[in-house]
């Protein structure tokens, strides 16, 4: 292949930055090629290389990539939270490293691999109480992923852990956990998760 050398080494250069994990178009300004075609037969080598493994339509990954990253990448407008968020600030013992739990305003959706992504639906006006990680990742706050993971328990969701027990409650900030839950409309989830909080039942 013409350039293979050039390639390869864009390639590994670029995935440093991406933390491996690469859509399409980044793809196409790697290999300097617009035809989708060329582009696709020039990924395909690497694939069958085994230097690039697809994960889902038009995003490809290193090995050693960041699973962080991938899930904002498949879905962008998406943050981390659930029991992704929660084992991240260390508020309950242990989640899946395979398993990426995220939070999205619009379709819900199942991506099946290394990691299995799963992503939840939740009211635009709910999606807020997140900000980036060292990487650039939005990852719920502390008190956002308690109060994700209580609404989506509250309709049907299981969990690995125990919502009454497993989470420590004791490391939240009281007055952003209250603030947080401010704009949540349904009176049951508020009495439902002040009693949680407060360890009430």
């Amino acid at each position: 292949m013409k350039n293979w050398v050039e390639y390869s080494e864009n390639l590994l250069k670029l995935g440093e930055s991406v933390k491996g994990v690469f859509s399409l178009m980044e793809l196409s300004s790697v290999f300097n090629e617009s035809s989708k075609i060329s582009l696709h037969s020039i990924i395909n080598r690497f694939i069958k290389a085994g230097i690039l493994k697809r994960y889902c339509r038009e995003i490809y990954t290193l090995e050693n990539f960041d699973f962080g990253v991938l899930s904002a990448k498949v879905r962008q407008n998406s943050y981390i939270s659930l029991g992704s968020a929660l084992a991240t600030h260390r508020l309950i013992g242990t989640e899946s490293p395979f398993q990426v739990f995220c939070i999205v305003e619009f379709k819900a959706a199942y991506y099946k691999g290394v990691p299995n992504i799963s992503y939840y639906k939740l009211a635009k006006e709910l999606c807020f109480g997140f900000e980036p990680n060292e990487k650039g990742v939005l990852i719920a706050e502390p008190e956002k992923a308690v109060l994700d993971t209580l609404y989506f328990y509250l309709h049907g969701k299981k969990f690995h852990f125990n919502i009454f027990s497993d989470i420590n409650y004791n490391r939240l900030n009281k007055n952003k956990f209250f603030a947080y839950l401010e704009p949540y409309g349904n009176p049951k989830f508020k009495i439902f998760a002040e009693r949680c909080f407060y360890e009430k039942f």
